[in-house]
């Protein structure tokens, strides 16, 4: 393990309470349930949502494991809409059409599954709308990224002539860069005809399911619709998309019930906690570590980040204030110079140390680095704050991941603490507490530990061994997943020793009465890999309060 820090002293209230009833509330003592269609089946669209909901003293019910594929396999689209078909008793529905209609994101980046074939499991959205009229429907669609999925195969030659062609291809034909001319026939001519064909039939088939989900929108079909761009650029032919959509959106006067926006794999966790806290209408305002978010976009998204932020509030249920908030994005940009980064980050973490010590509830949101945490900015909160105080914390993988994650997290935990001294049913402070820390704990590990250290010393390990970490053999899966438990079992034990273990958890309040529970052990952790590839990994800490 790299560093041992002292623990930070003090606790900070994580929320200014106000009395009222639950966002999500069934019959007392009934747990809320949101049936969740994931857009596939790793962490971050199973694991992460249902930590969000448990959080806040909600569940997330999803079809069952054999329905959702697993990596190239696609998941069972008809047998999902059946299962929507059959769900009873939930109090709000997240659907992704990626995986009801195609099997999953990595499918609906093909031209395999037909039209025809997904209309019709899209109908089970239609037949739900009938039989649960009253229902809160959350539906979220990808705009598909300008990249092919790596498959291992020959196909990977042509992934980043792709990428080219269809950003030239936006510049020449729609934007009228004629001068680029040239430069895209010179591209085309590196691709074979069949790969083009079954890329743009991917995307026209995408486009149109697109199109039909604004206008269920528009008819009262959906409740509410997010479009996510997955990994977009300033031009493209997502970007060509977009523009139609967004002007589709304008036409049939959708605006308030639809947002596009950057990002994709954080959007299950975010409409999960749209759906907790329904009615609450919370506020944020936005503390930048570096530059503002109005001058910066981040990498693989085509608007400026704090566009983003704007549309990822309005997604969760929330909006942007420049004055006193319920709860305050601490987001981590890069500094004007590189010289000012150091007291840049100092001065971050203060104004967060401060903020807390003042019972402001704070989501720390760290989208600088693509796929991975600014250690810099971690070791910083690991030394001075308390981190069991956060509302939340990502710097998972894009920076509209990030922000989806954290944000989601964060206003489900915000609206249950919320909430907590309404008096509404007698709810289990406890569950939802120790949820609550085992899934903070489970971000600050793999977003700075896993993905700075340990993955980095795995995808080492097996190139030199002649393995592909992206496209592992069962073998070699099986292998790493030993490897990484190895690893990343006793460094999530230690992390929890180092930055958790007696630090104090607010679990609520009654009136004048805060209760709270000592993060008092670490039980064990589940880990594995999940796909045959080394890039992401399943860890599941279970924890002990006292």
């Amino acid at each position: 393990m790299r560093r041992r820090t002292l623990l930070a002293t003090g606790v900070a209230g994580l929320a200014t309470v106000a009395v009222g009833r639950p966002a999500v509330a069934g019959p007392a003592g009934r747990q809320p349930t949101v049936a969740l269609v994931p857009l596939d089946d790793r962490p971050v669209n199973t694991y992460a949502p249902q930590m969000t909901a448990a959080s806040a003293g909600a569940r997330v019910q999803l079809p069952p494991r054999d329905l959702l594929g697993r990596f190239f396999t696609p998941g069972d689209g008809a047998a999902i809409a059946r299962w929507l078909g059959a769900t009873d008793g939930a109090d709000g529905y997240v659907i992704s059409v990626s995986m009801l209609a195609y099997g999953g994101l990595i499918a609906s980046r093909t031209a395999a599954p037909t039209l025809a074939a997904a209309l019709d499991n899209l109908a089970a959205i239609r037949s739900l709308r009938v039989t649960r009229p009253d229902a809160v429907i959350e539906v979220h669609d990808t705009i598909q990224r300008l990249a092919i999925t790596s498959t291992g195969t020959d196909l990977d030659r042509y992934r980043d002539a792709l990428v080219s062609w269809a950003k030239l291809y936006d510049q020449v034909v729609n934007l009228g860069q004629e001068a680029l001319r040239a430069q895209l026939d010179a591209v085309r001519a590196q691709i074979p005809d069949q790969v083009v064909e079954d890329y743009l039939a991917a995307r026209a088939r995408n486009h149109q399911v697109n199109r039909l989900m604004v206008e269920w929108v528009a008819d009262g079909t959906i409740s509410h619709l997010v479009l996510s761009e997955d990994d977009t650029a300033p031009v493209g032919l997502a970007r060509a998309e977009r523009v139609e959509l967004e002007a589709l959106v304008a036409r049939l006067g959708v605006e308030d019930r639809v947002e596009i926006f950057p990002g994709a794999d954080e959007v299950d966790a975010l409409l999960v906690a749209r759906v907790i806290a329904a009615g609450t209408t919370p506020t944020y305002r936005v503390e930048y570590a570096g530059v503002s978010g109005e001058s910066w976009t981040a990498q693989l998204e085509g608007i400026p980040f704090a566009e983003n932020i704007r549309r990822h509030v309005a997604a969760v249920g929330g909006r942007v204030v420049s004055g006193d908030a319920d709860i305050v994005l601490a987001v981590n940009t890069p500094s004007a110079a590189p010289t000012q980064r150091a007291a840049d980050l100092d001065a971050f973490v203060g104004r967060i140390g401060a903020l807390l010590a003042a019972g402001t509830p704070v989501v720390v949101v760290d989208p600088l680095i693509v796929n991975k945490a600014d250690h810099d900015l971690v070791a910083r909160m690991e030394r001075g704050l308390d981190l069991a105080a956060l509302l939340s914390y990502s710097g998972w993988n894009t920076g509209g991941n990030a922000l989806g994650l954290a944000l989601g997290h964060g206003t489900a935990r915000w609206a249950y603490l919320r909430s907590s001294g309404s008096q509404f049913g007698v709810p289990d402070l406890r569950g939802p507490g120790r949820a609550h820390a085992e899934y903070l704990l489970h971000r600050f590990v793999k977003d700075d530990p896993w993905k700075n250290i340990v993955q980095v010393e795995a995808y080492a390990h097996a190139r030199a061994q002649g393995w592909d970490p992206l496209a592992l053999t069962p073998a070699q899966k099986s292998y790493f997943d030993g490897w990484v438990r190895e690893r990343l079992v006793p460094l999530t034990e230690r992390y929890f020793a180092d930055h958790f273990a007696g630090h104090r958890l607010v679990l609520g309040r009654r009136g004048a009465k805060t209760f709270t529970a000592t993060l008092a052990g670490f039980e064990s952790a589940r880990v594995e890999l999940p796909w045959d590839r080394l890039f992401e990994v399943i860890l599941e800490p279970q924890l002990r309060l006292s």
